[in-house]
């Protein structure tokens, strides 16, 4: 068997994330909160103070009390975006500051923010700090404006003159930007809630409040005019606002994945910009990105159907947004692939361990209990990016690291960046070899360790790369099974070794040909399909292919692999355990699935001559496999001493260095002619049974 090299990188040993002391962080809230409760009681008072001082409101104009009307409607049901309310009434309330009574604008203001506040059970800080708030943005217009424009009026100016509408589109502007400034502190002090990274619509943003703000010179001029005008331009002004806040959202949701609600690969990107840009160039701990990659989610989607698996994605989704830490960014990045933001860098190995135990426990949907474990890639600001893209680049570096084992989490180094580069420009080129015919194969030859007669052969994938020349099976293996090229590669080499196997049975020789199955394939239903297609196409009988599965592969899905296994044997293949001994094959699954063949891993095979602990494990495997009918190939026979062992013990089949490399199949049919070719290397007057005199007996694989 090919042994793809995987690099194992084991994560750190889990940390808590890094936190205030409990004494200081408590402290310095309540600080935070005495100051804003402060503030907000004196604009509440001051604003209390400056309604008395002026008109009651029931004195107002018609016009104005229409205005108020449409002020009250606007607040009471506001239109907002991730759950911040978009100021489409503000232009009218600024003309409603502007035509007094100013008590009348706080009152429209502050009632409809407090009704919410009650029915939604808030206590008496809410209460407190979210009507101060509310009240800021207007008491700040009234004061500007009473300013420019000083008339000492309470119930207002006149502003019947063009030169004035400067004045009241400064206090909307300046009015506004308090609004938001005391709004964004209250979220902080009542719920708790760090500054959102996640920003969208800023362009249509920004035309919306130019809107909104150039608006209250309009409505002013037309309430003056009467009740009848203002209605007349409220309506087609309405309109525009609204048909802007419905851009607005269509741009926001841009940004937003529709299936789970969660920010998309665009947004992290912008949340990501402005945390490295809050962080300071000169930062030596910025903030940190993962990556995270749900292991087999295309497998259980293509099993369990397309609705399952969107049904597993959002409850993937409200897993890490319960793990993430506050003012953390969770987004779905595409696929089964997620994004986490943390602002400090140094809780984001913690973060990832955290996730990949979070994933380890099974996920479900109705009645079903799926489990989806994760791979995490954890990349850190500055040392690893220093702009988001990079940042995100050396995530997905350490995801494909972590992926090699699966089901693990790590963190980036520079040293594999080069070579996952590398990989990455592989893995384009090697789909593009599959369908070029780049893609050959050599064969191993297996012999009977007692005659010396060659019984079968390996076939092993081969790359002759373009550019790169002669790419080994290390390198592009890995890369097969990861990407689901692994099928295509497959169905290649078994196209190629059948080819050759109808071959050399038209010039009469028999020997059987072993291709080795990924263990993505074993559990796919359509394989033994393909393999019967190509048995028929190639006019080769069934009991002519060995099929080699690994320990992982029957392991990781007993179940399925079990299924594909009995179909494959009901054909009249083959069906070999490679590496035994170095996985979690247990005796019941051997005779569950009913194999054919056991390979004894290299490891026990090569040095087993001068190792004692060695040659009992290869002698008890060969005897326990005899006893239950298995054939017997032993891997790694490196020199005559180890062929001549294996003879006295009986195995019945041996590959190796000094069997014979990886060959061509022109020579492996010169070994098939010349037959005696490697007879000198048999080991004569041994009596293991030849493989013709024990049609029986299934075949075990020694390594």
């Amino acid at each position: 068997m090919q042994h793809p090299a995987a690099t194992l990188v084991a994560p750190r040993p889990r940390t808590r994330p890094r936190t205030r002391r409990p004494g200081v962080q408590r402290l310095r809230d309540a600080l935070v909160t005495a100051v804003a409760l402060v503030l907000a009681t004196t604009l509440l008072v001051a604003g209390t103070l400056l309604g008395l001082d002026g008109p009651a409101p029931w004195q107002a104009s018609a016009s104005t009390l229409v205005l108020a009307v449409v002020v009250l409607v606007a607040e009471s049901r506001p239109l907002s975006a991730r759950g911040q309310a978009l100021p489409v009434s503000w232009g009218f309330l600024v003309a409603l500051v502007a035509l007094g009574p100013v008590g009348l604008a706080l009152a429209v203001r502050a009632v409809p923010t407090l009704v919410r506040d009650l029915r939604r059970g808030a206590g008496p800080l809410a209460l407190v700090v979210d009507g101060g708030a509310a009240l800021s943005g207007v008491f700040t217009c009234a004061v500007v404006l009473d300013a420019l424009l000083a008339t000492g009026a309470p119930d207002g100016p006149a502003l019947s003159d063009p030169r004035q509408w400067p004045a009241v589109l400064l206090a909307g502007a300046t009015g506004l930007l308090v609004q938001w400034c005391c709004d964004a502190a209250a979220r902080r002090v009542v719920d708790r809630r760090p500054r959102d990274l996640v920003r969208t619509g800023s362009t249509s943003g920004f035309l919306l409040t130019l809107a909104v703000i150039a608006s209250a010179p309009v409505v002013v001029v037309s309430a003056e005019g009467g009740p009848w005008l203002l209605l007349l331009v409220c309506v087609p002004l309405g309109v525009v606002l609204v048909s802007s806040v419905i851009a607005r959202r269509h741009e926001r949701r841009a940004m937003v994945d529709d299936l789970t609600g969660l920010p998309n690969r665009d947004a992290l990107l912008g949340a990501t910009t402005r945390a490295l840009r809050g962080a300071g160039s000169g930062a030596t701990a910025g903030p940190g990105l993962l990556v995270v990659d749900l292991d087999h989610f295309k497998d259980v989607n293509d099993t369990l159907g397309h609705p399952v698996g969107d049904a597993l994605l959002r409850e993937v989704a409200g897993r890490l947004a319960a793990q993430a830490p506050p003012g953390a960014v969770v987004a779905r990045l595409g696929g089964d692939e997620f994004g986490l933001l943390v602002p400090d860098g140094l809780d984001a190995e913690s973060l990832a361990l955290a996730v990949v135990e979070e994933m380890s426990r099974p996920l479900r949907v109705g009645e079903l209990q799926v489990l989806l474990p994760a791979s995490v890639g954890v990349a850190r600001a500055p040392e690893h990016g220093t702009s988001a893209p990079s940042l995100l680049k050396s995530a997905d570096v350490a995801l494909y690291h972590a992926k090699e084992v699966r089901g693990r989490a790590c963190t980036y180094a520079d040293r594999r960046d080069v070579n996952s580069i590398e990989r990455l420009r592989l893995l384009g080129d090697l789909g593009r070899a599959v369908e070029r015919g780049e893609l050959f194969v050599r064969y191993q030859p297996q012999v009977d360790p007692r005659t010396g007669v060659v019984a079968g052969v390996e076939a092993l994938v081969r790359w002759h790369h373009p550019e790169l020349g002669a790419v080994g099976p290390d390198r592009f293996i890995p890369l097969a099974e990861q990407s689901g090229l692994v099928a295509g590669v497959t169905a290649v080499v078994l196209d190629r070794a059948l080819a050759d196997a109808a071959r050399w049975r038209a010039e009469g020789h028999r020997p059987t040909v072993s291709v080795n199955l990924s263990a993505r394939l074993l559990t796919d239903h359509d394989l033994p399909s393909m393999v019967a297609e190509g048995l028929r196409r190639h006019r080769v009988e069934a009991s002519a292919l060995v099929l080699e599965v690994t320990e992982t592969g029957i392991v990781s899905d007993a179940e399925r692999a079990g299924s594909v296994v009995r179909r494959l044997r009901a054909l009249g293949c083959g069906v070999a355990v490679d590496d035994y001994g170095t996985g979690q094959c247990s005796l019941t699954y051997l005779t569950d699935l009913e194999v054919d063949e056991l390979k004894i891993d290299r490891s026990f095979v090569t040095g087993m001559t001068g190792d004692r602990a060695r040659a009992v494990i290869v002698r008890s495997t060969i005897q326990m496999a005899r006893e239950l009918g298995l054939r017997v190939v032993a891997e790694g026979v490196a020199d005559a001493a180890t062929l001549q062992v294996l003879a006295t013990l009986g195995c019945h089949l041996a590959q190796g260095e000094h069997v014979g490399d990886p060959m061509s199949a022109d020579a492996v049919t010169d070994l098939l002619r010349s037959r005696g070719g490697r007879r000198a290397a048999a080991v004569p007057g041994q009596s293991a049974p030849a493989l013709e005199d024990r049609p029986h007996e299934r075949t075990v694989k020694t390594v």
